[in-house]
């Protein structure tokens, strides 16, 4: 119990620290896409040097980013950082990992993509595109009901990797097309009991939520 609790606590940890500030949440996100300095942040952001430096340090201590370079620049000495990424891993090397290293892997994959998602609001181009899908669907499972929807996470998950080597081979190609950034993020998991009473038991034979209030925005 003691074990679970410290954990907890460091996952919180990591994930308020992250977006405790704004600008906290920039730095990661663009740490995401290359490696950079805070000076080199700062100019790309519009933001002091002083203010990154301090937020690339609080990012730096709950382990969201690693020091990867340093240079000296001008009698002082430039660091250098890129985000932390958890390797991409198959159910078996999956199964291997201890509960706490799997915690961890969980907690960066929401932190980046809660990084994103902000950026992408504060930026405006959430909704630049007409087509962009965003949907939260609460459900209540039976076991074959579960492994189904992994299923289709997975299968979903592969034809994403797909897509995007497709496309880097054709930009590769391409005479001036330079492309464009964009997140897609997956996710399935169990919640709490607790957080079962808000479902009705009534099965419907459409696609509406099985959800008492409004659903969320979902596009299909």
């Amino acid at each position: 119990m003691a074990t679970t609790t410290r954990q907890n606590k460091r996952i919180d940890e990591t994930l308020i620290s992250a977006v405790a500030h704004p600008l906290r949440v920039r730095a990661l996100s663009f740490l995401s896409e290359r490696p950079a300095s805070p000076k080199e942040i700062a100019a790309e952001l519009g933001a002091e040097v002083g203010n990154v430096s301090y937020h690339v340090r609080e990012l730096e201590r709950v382990g969201l980013i690693e020091l990867i370079d340093e240079k000296k620049r001008r009698g002082a000495i430039e660091h250098f950082y890129r985000a932390v990424r958890p390797p991409l891993l198959d159910d078996a090397e999956w199964e291997k990992l201890g509960p706490e290293e799997r915690l961890g892997i969980s907690t960066w994959i929401i932190q980046l993509t809660m990084a994103d998602a902000a950026e992408a609001l504060r930026a405006g181009s959430l909704e630049a595109r007409d087509d962009s899908h965003l949907s939260r669907v609460p459900l209540l499972l039976d076991e074959k009901g579960w492994r189904e929807l992994v299923k289709i996470q997975k299968e979903a998950l592969w034809a994403t990797l797909d897509i995007r080597a497709a496309s880097a081979a054709r930009l590769a190609e391409a005479d001036g097309e330079e492309g464009f950034p964009a997140t897609a993020a997956l996710a399935c998991f169990e919640m709490p009991p607790q957080r079962c009473p808000h479902l009705r038991f009534t099965p419907v034979d459409d696609r509406t939520p099985l959800i008492d209030a409004a659903p969320a925005r979902r596009r299909l």
